[in-house]
């Protein structure tokens, strides 16, 4: 096993952490893990988040659209003043 910062082979157990076996290097004192799990959110997650945004996207713009619509038909007549 090596350092991730400076390589070097001579490391030590550190206890666990998240119930891993922690090392940590002895010639610069970096701490780590054997093996780290890539966490993030699912796919279906993903495709959740675009859709919702997608649907507040266009309830927002249908909102915006309404609002300045009926702004526009209360302003006519009206000069700028």
């Amino acid at each position: 096993m090596q350092c991730l910062r400076c390589r070097s082979t001579h490391v030590r157990k550190n206890g666990k952490k998240a119930s891993k076996p922690n090392y940590i290097c002895a010639q610069c004192g970096r701490q780590f893990i054997d093996s780290y799990d890539l966490q993030g959110y699912s796919e279906e997650m993903k495709h959740e988040c675009e859709r919702n945004v997608c649907e507040w996207s266009r309830f927002s713009s249908y909102r915006m659209t309404k609002k300045y619509a009926s702004s526009d038909r209360n302003n006519l007549g009206k000069e700028n003043g």
